[in-house]
């Protein structure tokens, strides 16, 4: 609701910074959020086919080290299905796409391309998952120089980009007055402990969960060892869907009748996985 309210809210131009541990289950809400925007938007989606109720991209981890906007600008113009991505051509005056002006193009040029395809597909929101990924920079280049290339765009197509990822995305809060005053935080925290009201939805997690499994568990059930289970998953309810998981195809392989504790204890994470 609150990622729902700040898409709407937010002025055009604006970024979201939705923050949170890994295996909280930003993904998953992000993919909630998409299809919410699809039943919102489904009147005008259906009489304008041509826009899109929402982008979205994953930023994938650089090979060699080094963030690269050539590799990004690409992957989204691809997510919006734009054709003939490798034959953009720089200069709108040349003829054919093996003119010598189109030779191989930088990340800008593409971003040009990019601007232009979010202009007139027209979705209202960009969701960026995995931003914590464009911190992954040139030695020497500044970490505000990346969060402008995507303030730029987002003021350009006046589309609100919403940027998913871990703690690492702190540094990029308060690079700058500008930045600051342009964007949001929304803090998407894991169960705790010390919160009764955590804990009781934890526990209903664990009951939705074991109805789930593709084998019964133990007699006690899953809510039963509710303290062990938010130990070895850290309140983390993507870590403990993982960690299930693990835990059932152990079970199976085995032929064990039932998951238990044993199946549970052998395929957990270690305490200094978990401590990390």
């Amino acid at each position: 609701d609150e990622l729902v309210d700040a898409i709407d809210g937010a002025a055009p131009g604006s970024l979201v910074l939705v923050l949170g541990p890994t295996g909280v289950g930003k993904t998953t809400l992000r993919t909630i959020v998409e299809n919410f925007l699809i039943e919102q938007m489904a009147p005008e989606l259906e009489a304008n086919p041509g826009r899109l109720p929402f982008v979205s991209i994953e930023v994938t981890p650089p090979d060699n080290g080094r963030f690269r906007w050539r590799d990004y600008f690409s992957r989204l113009l691809a997510t919006m299905n734009e054709p003939l991505i490798d034959s953009k051509i720089r200069n709108r005056f040349c003829a054919r796409a093996t003119d010598a002006a189109t030779s191989m193009l930088s990340g800008m040029d593409l971003g040009f391309a990019a601007e232009q395809a979010l202009r007139y597909r027209r979705p209202p929101v960009v969701f960026v998952d995995e931003a914590q990924h464009l911190a992954r920079m040139a030695s020497g280049r500044r970490l505000s120089d990346q969060l402008d290339v995507i303030k730029s765009i987002a003021n350009q197509t006046q589309t609100v980009h919403v940027l998913l990822g871990t703690y690492e995305l702190l540094a990029f809060r308060n690079l700058s007055a500008q930045l600051s005053r342009r964007s949001m935080d929304l803090h998407f925290q894991r169960y705790r402990a010390d919160s009764a009201e955590d804990r009781q939805v934890f526990q209903d997690v664990l009951h939705s969960f074991q109805k789930q499994l593709p084998c019964e568990v133990e007699a006690a059930g899953l809510p039963a060892m509710w303290k062990f289970l938010y130990e070895r998953s850290v309140g983390c309810v993507g870590i403990l869907k993982e960690w299930l998981m693990r835990a059932s195809v152990c079970a199976i392989k085995h032929g064990a009748v039932t998951l238990s504790r044993e199946h549970l204890e052998k395929t957990a994470l270690s305490v200094p996985q978990c401590e990390n």
